[in-house]
């Protein structure tokens, strides 16, 4: 999940590496590690200030309760089922994990990019690279959850700000 995270902010999910190598392994362990440094070093550099803003998005998405939530959840309704006790396929609740992760972090980086000061929906898309329809459909979430609220309007542009 975190791999899919740095995707999303544009930083690639190839510069982790999460792996089991017991100790006995040490051929394994310079596979590993060789593979690694060459994923990123084909990356090159990460300019953090760059991506400071998808940075943020996604540590409110990994702070967020939404995310912990699922992830707890995962193992039990895979195997037990849910509360109703129908059982769930991996792939299922992969997709329901994935449209969730990319939900939360868009949600996050429109509030990120409110409380910024960008207040209209076009600024917000523009500024997020988020379609316009999205980001109409995520403030209503955002309004709801009383992240941000609608202001008021200026020449006929809906106007938004952060709580």
């Amino acid at each position: 999940m975190t791999q899919q995270l740095l995707e999303l902010t544009g930083i690639g999910g190839d510069r982790l590496h999460v792996d089991w190598v017991s100790s006995a392994e040490a051929k394994r362990f310079t596979e590993i590690v060789t593979e690694a440094t060459e994923a990123v070093r084909k990356r090159g550099p990460l300019d953090v200030s760059k991506y400071d803003l998808q940075l943020r998005a996604a540590e409110m998405v990994v702070k967020g309760e939404v995310m912990r939530w699922l992830v707890g959840k995962q193992h039990k309704i895979t195997s037990a089922g849910d509360v109703y006790g129908r059982p769930w396929k991996e792939e299922k609740l992969q997709q329901v994990l994935d449209d969730a992760l990319l939900r939360e972090y868009q949600k996050s980086l429109i509030y990120l990019a409110i409380k910024s000061g960008t207040t209209s929906v076009r600024q917000v898309a523009e500024q997020t690279e988020i379609e316009v329809l999205r980001v109409s459909y995520l403030l209503a979430d955002l309004e709801q959850k009383k992240l941000v609220e609608f202001t008021g309007m200026e020449e006929s542009i809906p106007v938004f700000a952060a709580l």
